[in-house]
């Protein structure tokens, strides 16, 4: 946050508001809780921690117990552990408004806005008149830029509470900062009208009006560019960026189609056409726009692994393989941030050989890419599945775990750990990531089906009967959601 402004719930155990931890469940479960709220009092969290991972272990329906062992994780600087925790804790008791509030600061930390608003507003609708809840709401808001909607947060946070001065400090920097910025649109405006010829000009104006939200605005500003100047690449490339942040898809590769017309070495303006040509279904024609740009970028490797995961998402395999393994070659010697580059072609050369059914070529592909980048989780995942093919069911759950422990926050990783689990035979720890994975989607099938399998293997009818329903109502939501795209 710009100010750390952000109210938080109480980060210590002794601040617990629904109730004292391990309130419900076993006597061992309640043991363990208890051991945990201790360690916590004196500021041990390793302790904490470990006690807590055995009271849910003893009762994993504990939402409190779950929501200590996140506290404990947080205080431990494990931010995704406690996020999963979290997660889970609101899953098994939705009413748990302080695992939402702590959540959602620990997604505002993270710079994930977008989640933390979502989380904010989720806990509103358990408590509206909570003026703390409203300025959480008001300073995600404001990070993404969004202040006439941080205002309208803040004021209810005045009106809920009058004497909120953070409330109404923050209300007060919302307001500056639109007034700043009809102030530079203003100014911007003024630039234009005293030279409208000058295209750059009416570009400048342009992003501040996207930076402000106003999208019409910056649409009408670029529609006369092009009437002022039609074969500039320049006009149709702010009319193509206007449409992206407006997610018009048809209207966004078709202006993009013309800059690489007017502009044929621009290797962004192609890979921008791969992408929206990909969006539109037009498969071949992304492919052709990626090559275009992968020919035209001097070696820069955007480009490259766009045309890369294009041509693995549309199971050409081989090439895709062939595409990612140019880029190992070209980063064999990378040092730095640009061993980045290097890992991400490693998973994307393991990933297209498991998905070709190569496993053991994906399993080379993924001994190379750990002696090089040692328990990189997608490594890691990857071998799993490999692994996991081959029927290597053990070897394939000790790397799944592995890779668990470096992406926590993966519902793939958990679900697959859950479809292991259950080929052999370890029914609870199935239920368990199951859940886990369904916490951290709610709207992932695959993970429900596997829930409802688990459940099913456990004797557990109705559970199964209620998860398998949920998996059928989220594929029919996704099935009308593309009939309705096709129909655009």
């Amino acid at each position: 946050m710009a100010d750390d402004s952000r109210s938080a719930a109480d980060t210590s155990m002794d601040g617990r508001k629904g109730g004292s931890a391990g309130s419900g469940g076993s006597q061992t479960a309640r043991q363990f809780a208890e051991q945990g709220n201790r360690a916590a009092d004196t500021g041990d969290f390793e302790a904490a921690e470990e006690a807590f991972e055995q009271a849910v272990a003893a009762d994993p329906s504990d939402a409190r117990s779950r929501y200590n062992l996140a506290l404990a994780r947080q205080n431990l600087g494990d931010p995704e552990g406690a996020i999963a925790s979290y997660m889970r804790a609101i899953q098994i008791d939705p009413n748990l408004i302080e695992a939402y509030i702590n959540l959602g600061n620990l997604y505002g930390e993270m710079g994930l806005e977008e989640e933390a608003l979502e989380v904010f507003q989720r806990a509103l609708e358990l408590d509206s008149g909570n003026d703390e809840l409203f300025i959480n709401v008001g300073d995600a808001y404001r990070s993404l830029g969004f202040y006439e909607d941080a205002i309208l947060a803040y004021r209810q946070a005045q009106i809920i509470n009058p004497d909120n001065t953070l409330a109404a400090d923050n209300l007060r920097d919302a307001r500056e900062r639109v007034n700043e910025q009809a102030e530079a649109i203003s100014d911007l405006e003024r630039r234009v009208d005293e030279d409208p010829r000058d295209l750059t000009r009416y570009s400048e104006l342009a992003d501040a009006y996207l930076e402000a939200h106003r999208e019409q605005d910056a649409l009408n500003l670029a529609r006369q560019m092009i009437a002022l100047e039609p074969a500039s690449p320049v006009a149709y490339e702010t009319q193509a960026v206007v449409y992206e942040v407006m997610a018009n898809v048809d209207e966004a590769a078709d202006a993009w189609q013309r800059v690489v017309e007017l502009s044929p070495t621009d290797s962004e303006a192609w890979e921008h056409l791969g992408t929206w040509r990909d969006e539109q279904g037009r498969v071949d024609d992304a492919i052709a726009a990626y090559r275009q740009a992968a020919a035209r970028s001097n070696g820069s490797p955007s480009a490259q692994f766009s045309l890369a995961e294009v041509l693995r998402n549309a199971e050409r395999y081989d090439e895709a393989i062939t595409a990612y393994q140019q880029i190992v070659t070209q980063y064999q010697r990378a040092t730095g941030t640009e061993e980045e580059i290097l890992a991400d072609a490693y998973a994307g050369v393991a990933e297209s050989y498991n998905l070709s059914g190569k496993y053991d070529e994906a399993l080379k592909a993924t001994s190379t890419f750990l002696e090089r980048f040692p328990d990189d989780p997608r490594a890691l995942y990857e071998q799993a599945s490999a692994y996991d093919a081959l029927g290597r069911h053990d070897d394939a759950i000790a790397a799944y775990e592995a890779a668990l422990e470096g992406d926590p926050l993966n519902p793939s990783i958990c679900n697959d750990l859950a479809d292991t689990y259950l080929e052999v035979g370890r029914v609870p720890e199935a239920i368990e990531m199951a859940e886990n994975a369904v916490a951290l989607d709610p709207d992932f099938a695959i993970g429900y089906e596997t829930l409802a399998a688990a459940y099913a293997k456990a004797g557990r009818t109705a559970e199964a009967e209620g998860a398998l329903a949920r998996a059928q109502e989220i594929r029919a939501e996704e099935d009308a959601e593309d009939e309705d795209e096709d129909e655009e």
